[in-house]
């Protein structure tokens, strides 16, 4: 659920854009029904969940947020990063940050 810090991992590639902002729904031998391009934003998204899934920052955001949200942790846990991400875009990108959700949302249409 952290569609923000995914798309910009994801590069300038609209291919890999998409890649990455479908692959939390595809599952399985799916994959094999996309292009080499998208394929390769599917793979790329799913190296990043590892990485995260694994950080030892996010396993411990979900451990206190667990008590209150329970199975659904590590989706909020995405979502707050999403959200700080978002509120400290200009110390990751020097892109502006509505002109890069512009760019973005016109290359998935």
């Amino acid at each position: 659920m952290n569609f923000l810090a995914h798309m910009l991992l994801a590069g300038e590639i609209p291919e890999h854009r998409l890649g990455n902002f479908i692959a939390d729904h595809v599952k399985g031998k799916a994959i094999e029904t996309y292009s080499p391009l998208i394929r390769e934003g599917i793979i790329h998204h799913r190296k990043i969940d590892a990485f995260t899934d694994t950080h030892e920052v996010f396993r411990h955001t979900v451990s206190v947020i667990r008590p209150e949200l329970g199975r659904y942790s590590a989706v909020a846990a995405d979502m707050f990063y999403d959200h700080f991400l978002a509120k400290y875009w200009q110390n990751y990108s020097d892109e502006n940050r509505l002109a890069f959700t512009h760019k973005v949302y016109a290359s998935l249409q």
